[in-house]
């Protein structure tokens, strides 16, 4: 693999939601690196990689959950990002001594994971035919809100994410709408919602079940990722 030099020495973290900071909490400890949560909105990602910055981060790490866009992946399915694309703007490379790292860790941990390019989203691609669109235009493995804005920061940055709604499932507008702007769910709203559409019930469980199976991938790779960048 060669010399994929020394790790970043004030690592940053974007995630969109809590339970992603959390996870990397857990796994490392008094260890975890600066982590800022974007909220699941493009707006608020772009807030957290400025907040990051400011703080002295050198090398920045998009990582938590991620839409699938390719039909062949399951939920828990891990995914080193090449690079960030978008429908209205050229792809933006990760930094691949960054990447090799966190290839390298996973490995030895026994994490399966691919790479390839993660697809940029302004808001959540919620719907297999709207995925099946964004998988034809952008050819990315998944997608998400976050990774953009830690591309478009000007520093080394690397993506590890967890599949948790696979290309095929549709996500419950009921969850969505009950999705606060600090990443976090009105529970309220979200049982207004399904009293109002109670054939979600069904979708939101499956979700549940899909997201257990993304937390236990995730918290694998949240500890190969201090061994990746030198935390533990």
């Amino acid at each position: 693999m060669g010399d994929v030099g020394p790790p970043p020495r004030r690592l940053g973290v974007i995630v969109g939601l809590p339970q992603e900071a959390a996870i990397l909490k857990r796994a490392l400890g008094k260890a975890a690196p600066p982590i800022v949560c974007g909220g699941a909105q493009s707006a608020g990602a772009a807030r957290a990689v400025a907040e990051l910055v400011a703080a002295g981060a050198d090398a920045l790490l998009s990582f938590g959950f991620a839409g699938g866009l390719d039909p062949s992946l399951r939920p828990g399915d891990l995914v080193v990002g090449a690079g960030v694309v978008a429908v209205d703007s050229a792809m933006r490379a990760s930094d691949d001594a960054l990447s090799q790292r966190l290839c390298a860790a996973l490995d030895t941990a026994t994490c399966g994971w691919a790479a390839g390019l993660v697809a940029h989203a302004d808001q959540v691609v919620d719907s297999p035919a709207a995925k099946r669109a964004l998988f034809a235009r952008t050819r990315a493995l998944i997608v998400d809100m976050e990774s953009r804005a830690a591309g478009e920061a000007g520093l080394p940055f690397a993506i590890l994410r967890a599949v948790v709604d696979p290309a095929e499932r549709a996500l419950p507008s009921s969850a969505l709408a009950a999705l606060k702007p600090n990443g976090r769910i009105d529970s309220l709203t979200l049982v207004g919602g399904l009293l109002r559409r109670p054939r979600e019930i069904g979708t939101l469980l499956v979700l549940a079940r899909d997201n257990a199976a993304a937390r236990e991938s995730l918290s694998r790779a949240a500890a190969a990722a201090g061994r990746a960048f030198g935390l533990v």
